[in-house]
């Protein structure tokens, strides 16, 4: 149903959402590399720089001689003068007002490390499931993109959160309310691009219909009462393996005609059907189908197999 419906959307909207989706889905595929590439820049930078012992600081004015300073301890660098900071000031600024320790650094790198590549796993592993390289149509190209863009979003809020720096508790607590939210739009971007994926259809027997009720089928021709024609199908699948498949066997019309197949072909298929139980019992299933459609003269028509589904169609002109 919902297949259908999105199939009549892109039908309606065209070039349009065509260009709307391709702006969103590269626009969060440039987010999603800054979002990956950007911390490790980050990283990178800051190894640098403690390499060289460069450190952030507060810089305030000397009330004594009104140079500016570096506050790492109480007094000015220049006039040597005593400098008192209130305590409030004191515990708001902590980790700047004095030197961090190297085992501090590291711990924050590591966990920094592993939250990168903790969220590359799990963007790679999103991709190849989604298959968000390649978009099947407008509409799955649009719920992917969007998709993306919900995962930047939660990878963005939960760092904030999840953070080893500065940050205070309403602060965290609004950016791990933000991931959540975040998580179920993605979770229904999710299933709107898995429903508005293109089905992937095969044509197995295109079928034209002549003056009279007459269906000619390859260079025989098969008369139809009542404009009724029968398709009979073997129908061979496997579960475990993924194995599916429909072999065309015959058509019915006043009569039976069976489809021309070489003798290995022929004698492979009337064993499949005569130990179809013995098969069942080892997990592939052989089953002989009929299908009937009412057909109208002059007209072209195509036999059509669509999730495990044969149906007739008028062939599009």
């Amino acid at each position: 149903m919902m297949q259908r419906f999105f199939q009549s959307v892109e039908q309606w909207f065209g070039a349009s959402l065509a260009t709307t989706a391709t702006v969103v889905y590269w626009l969060a595929m440039a987010l999603l590399a800054h979002r990956i590439l950007s911390p490790i820049l980050r990283l990178r930078m800051e190894m640098l720089a403690a390499g060289l012992r460069m450190e952030q600081g507060l810089i305030l004015e000397c009330p004594a001689c009104h140079r500016e300073t570096v506050v790492h301890d109480k007094q000015c660098a220049f006039c040597r003068k005593s400098i008192e900071l209130p305590w409030s000031l004191k515990f708001w600024h902590f980790f700047q007002l004095r030197r961090r320790p190297k085992w501090l650094h590291w711990l924050r790198w590591g966990v920094e490390g592993l939250a990168l590549l903790l969220f590359l796993a799990l963007t790679i592993a999103g991709f190849i499931a989604l298959g968000a390289w390649r978009p099947e149509g407008s509409l799955h190209q649009l719920f992917v993109g969007a998709a993306i863009l919900c995962w930047v979003a939660i990878g963005w809020f939960a760092g904030r959160a999840l953070h080893l720096g500065l940050g205070g508790p309403l602060g965290r607590l609004r950016d791990a309310v933000f991931a959540f939210a975040a998580t179920g739009v993605l979770s229904l971007c999710l299933f709107l691009a898995d429903e508005s994926r293109i089905v992937p259809e095969a044509v197995l027997w295109r079928l034209p219909v002549g003056e009279g009720g007459m269906v000619r089928v390859a260079d025989k021709s098969l008369s139809l009462p009542q404009g009724l024609v029968g398709f009979e199908y073997l129908q061979i699948d496997h579960e475990l393996l993924g194995y599916h498949r429909v072999v065309p066997m015959a058509f019915l019309g006043a009569n039976r005609l069976e489809l021309d197949r070489g003798r290995v072909e022929k004698w492979l298929l009337d064993t499949l059907r005569a130990r179809a139980q013995g098969y069942s019992e080892r997990g592939l299933s052989v089953r002989s189908r009929v299908e009937q459609f009412m057909v109208a003269p002059n007209q072209e028509y195509e036999i059509v197999e669509r999730n495990r589904q044969v149906f007739f169609r008028p062939k599009a002109p």
